[in-house]
């Protein structure tokens, strides 16, 4: 009897707990645990190597999911070229050069990954309050970038190229494909207008924070309505209503590390 138990504990109950214990990279679904750090095809880091410190205020604090930055033809050089994708620089621009809004940054955070893991149910919590944490690098051009947060109605593959490599990269989007033959609708991505929020990003060494609340909050309340989470990401640009010299700041992607105990990549705190 005992060896018949064991044996339908391993055929039955094993395989739901492997299941349970692995996940595939958002980047080139390579199957891994659910606690590998950084993926082994891809180097995409995956889950923080420790918790950090809470540095702001929130009942859920997201630090994964999958970003990348695009620029048009005309803020290209020979070291940045519009058809190379950028979801894996560890850096890169949001602002205006060749043109207003001419350098974007999208990002999609792995918000539902994050409330189970925080024990908290999506359907039944309602967003109060949620802000996103951008840090920035140090730049000798002193300026405060005024900028705008919309969503994205469609999703987009991060891919892994960078722009100051001298690679083609075709695996992720640009300023035209939301991901390998499939194009924007809207060339620079497909966002809608109707909900927004501002903000300003200083192009100094240190954090910037924006309120996203009525965005974050759409999510939720279409996901109470349908029961189907709905969430292709976000993208920030320089405000395409203000006039704006030409100048851009530098951030720090989901792409970077911890640095002297510093949380460098961005984050969203939802309340």
């Amino acid at each position: 009897m005992k060896k018949l138990l064991a044996l339908v504990f391993a055929f039955l109950i094993l395989p739901l707990i492997t299941a349970e214990a692995i996940r595939s990279c958002p980047r080139c679904a390579c199957i891994v645990n659910s606690d590998t750090i950084e993926c082994p095809k891809c180097l995409k880091l995956l889950n923080w190597p420790f918790v950090p410190e809470r540095s702001r205020r929130a009942k859920v604090i997201v630090r994964t999911g999958i970003d990348a930055f695009i620029r048009h033809p005309h803020s290209q050089n020979r070291a940045y070229r519009a058809d190379r994708n950028a979801g894996g620089d560890l850096s890169g621009q949001i602002g205006v050069w060749g043109g207003p809004a001419t350098l974007r940054y999208l990002i999609k955070f792995d918000i539902p990954e994050s409330f189970a893991l925080a024990g908290i149910a999506l359907a039944d919590f309602k967003v109060r309050r949620a802000t996103l944490k951008l840090n920035t690098v140090a730049s000798d051009q002193k300026l405060t970038m005024p900028v705008k947060v919309y969503p994205l109605q469609r999703p987009f593959q991060e891919g892994s190229g960078r722009f100051r490599l001298r690679e083609k990269h075709i695996d992720g989007c640009d300023w035209f494909y939301s991901a390998p033959l499939m194009f924007w609708h809207r060339e620079g991505g497909d966002f809608t207008d109707s909900i927004s929020s501002s903000g300003t990003i200083q192009n100094i060494a240190g954090e910037s924070i924006i309120d996203v609340t009525e965005i974050i909050r759409s999510r939720f309340v279409e996901y109470a309505q349908t029961g189907i989470w709905n969430d292709s990401g976000m993208i920030i640009m320089s405000d395409p209503q203000k006039w704006i010299d030409s100048g851009f700041v530098t951030i720090y992607s989901l792409e970077s590390t911890v640095a002297g105990g510093i949380v460098r990549a961005p984050e969203l705190f939802i309340e």
